[in-house]
């Protein structure tokens, strides 16, 4: 079976299920090096909806199970998410007084994510990067709530794209920091027991490790890095964190871009895929493009 005679399996069955008082729709979402179907159940009193990825519902209907199984997984899901978003205070992200102090910026691949930056405001950075804006809903320890802002979001909140990226850029350093430690301290953090070994690695994300490719923004950081240990490679290794290489001349970067590629492609999720090659930084000129 298609995939679109699944889609329209599933929103008649759904439908069916549902009261009047349901808007249903199945539209493209746009996430980092992906785009996915989403899957949005929204009673009329509603303002926000989880949304319900549809592809792992595409495969059970495709082994052969029934739509009505199908609907009842999709239903449990709805469910589930809808009761975790009890917990979120909403509609106060519909004031920008309130939501502007939650603006944190990410990378992302500008070339992998051409359809997704048409409708969220953004500003280009390098060669092949692109700074999206995203607003926390919820932070805990264990990670946060947040959503991508779109270009809609500039309607809701009376703003331009220009205010909600400064803004953001400012929230990131304050609310996530910065954390730089050479590979050895960071094996040794992760398995204490083993004694760390000389590395020239040194890796730069911030406090939760999560987006932390947006350090790549702080300049001073930059700097004083390379004040330190002189000019060094940048491996935009993922979008959570970037791999600093001290090295006197950029001779060995097409051989560090080589290395950059396959780790995206042997180990990297993708979603969390976002330099394709190796910038080279000067202590003199920054950035050397």
């Amino acid at each position: 079976m298609n995939k679109e005679a699944m889609k329209q399996q599933i929103l008649e069955a759904l439908s069916k299920r549902l009261e009047d008082g349901f808007y249903i729709t199945i539209q493209k979402v746009f996430k980092p090096n992906r785009e996915l179907e989403g899957l949005l159940i929204m009673a009329e009193d509603e303002i926000i909806s989880p949304t319900i990825y549809l592809e792992p519902f595409y495969e059970v209907l495709n082994s052969g199970k029934s739509v009505e199984y199908v609907v009842n997984r999709i239903l449990q899901a709805y469910d589930s998410a809808r009761s975790e978003t009890v917990h979120f205070d909403i509609e106060s992200l519909y004031d920008f007084d309130h939501a502007k102090d939650r603006l944190y910026v990410q990378l992302v691949n500008r070339h992998l994510n051409k359809t997704l930056l048409q409708n969220a405001p953004h500003s280009m950075f390098l060669d092949d990067f692109a700074i999206i804006v995203r607003c926390t809903v919820e932070a805990s320890e264990d990670g946060d709530a947040s959503f991508l802002v779109h270009n809609k979001h500039l309607d809701i909140w009376q703003t331009d794209a220009e205010t909600i990226l400064s803004d953001a850029i400012r929230n990131t350093r304050r609310m996530l920091g910065v954390e730089l430690m050479s590979m050895g301290e960071f094996f040794q953090k992760m398995v204490p027991e083993i004694p760390s070994e000389p590395s020239p690695l040194w890796i730069l994300t911030n406090r939760k490790k999560l987006a932390g490719a947006s350090t790549a923004l702080f300049d001073d950081i930059l700097k004083d890095f390379a004040a330190e240990h002189g000019n060094f490679y940048v491996i935009f290794s993922s979008i959570h964190e970037l791999l600093l290489i001290p090295t006197p001349d950029d001779s060995n970067i097409d051989e560090i871009t080589k290395m950059n590629q396959q780790v995206n492609e042997e180990q990297l999720d993708v979603e969390e895929v976002l330099g394709t090659k190796a910038y080279y930084y000067s202590k003199d000129r920054g950035f050397v493009l």
